[in-house]
């Protein structure tokens, strides 16, 4: 199988695990602390890729790629989502994930003068169609029928957190496509993944009783077990297969396809959760779709 094919069937995979371990996070319905969350993520995600790694065999890094691969975990998984969540606490999910979109075309340019990447005509277009489809999914009314906001009040604070996770996110994908360079995929992300943690561990214990709250959730055996099986998908799913994909494609190219999650979100949501699905979310599927071909036709 060519690169180039292994690239999108990955960023596709990583956007469908995304999706279902979104769902599987819903559904396992607790007010975990969103810090206590990413901390516990990452340790089962570093213990599980250390399995992983053993028994595919570990592969020498020289010093440079390691060094890029650990920043690329601070600043995207440390740094991005601490400023993640206090983001979502100015400004909610919906308007986050709207403003996430920007990092997809922060990648992209960036993606130019750092990695020399040059996107054709018709991968632009298709960039474009879905991020414009994607939107489509994710817009929301304004009100809620009665003329009330539905939505927390955008904050300047917020703004800048909001800011700071794009700008961190879309400088660790930089960062980790060039210290893939010369090593697997999977031990990348083993290396970023404990990269990211270990940082999320050192912001835990900078205040007492921090992290012991933290924890206290996971004293419940089926939280744990719950917990577990979406850390799984999400790991492998969405962590690896986005590296892999990062690994055969462009920046650009690569980010825009991890980035159609929503899209999948959709039937899971109405198969497994019973949610409606609007004409808009379907338009936006279609448009995201559309989006997606073009890209595989300019390969």
């Amino acid at each position: 199988m060519e690169g180039d094919t292994i690239g999108i069937l990955a960023a596709l995979g990583s956007s469908a695990s995304w999706a279902v371990g979104s769902i599987l996070f819903k559904r396992i319905g607790t007010d975990l602390p969103s810090s206590a969350m990413t901390l516990a993520k990452g340790a089962l995600s570093v213990v599980l890729l250390s399995l992983a790694v053993l028994v595919m065999g570990l592969q020498p890094v020289a010093p440079g790629p390691l060094l890029l691969l650990v920043i690329s975990g601070v600043v995207g998984i440390g740094l991005g989502d601490t400023f993640f969540f206090e983001a979502l606490k100015q400004l909610g999910a919906h308007a986050l994930v709207i403003m996430m979109m920007l990092g997809q075309v922060l990648t992209a340019l960036l993606a130019i003068p750092l990695l020399g990447e040059r996107p054709t005509l018709l991968s632009w277009c298709g960039i474009a169609l879905v991020l414009f489809g994607v939107g489509l999914v994710l817009w929301q009314p304004q009100g809620d029928g009665n003329g009330a906001s539905a939505r927390p009040a955008t904050s300047r604070r917020g703004l800048v957190f909001g800011l700071l996770t794009v700008v961190c996110l879309s400088g660790s994908l930089i960062i980790a496509k060039q210290g893939l360079a010369g090593i697997s995929a999977l031990q990348g992300t083993w290396i970023r993944m404990a990269a990211g943690t270990v940082a999320m561990l050192g912001f835990g214990l900078t205040e007492r009783g921090r992290l012991r709250g933290w924890i206290a959730p996971f004293r419940d055996p089926i939280l744990c077990r719950d917990f577990a099986v979406s850390v799984a998908v999400i790991t492998f799913g969405g962590f690896w297969l986005s590296l892999l994909a990062l690994k055969h494609l462009d920046v650009a190219i690569a980010n825009t396809l991890s980035s159609t999650e929503p899209v999948f979100v959709l039937p899971l949501a109405v198969l497994l959760l019973g949610e409606r699905v609007s004409r808009r979310a379907i338009l936006g599927t279609g448009v995201t779709m559309a989006g997606v071909v073009l890209l595989c036709s300019a390969r």
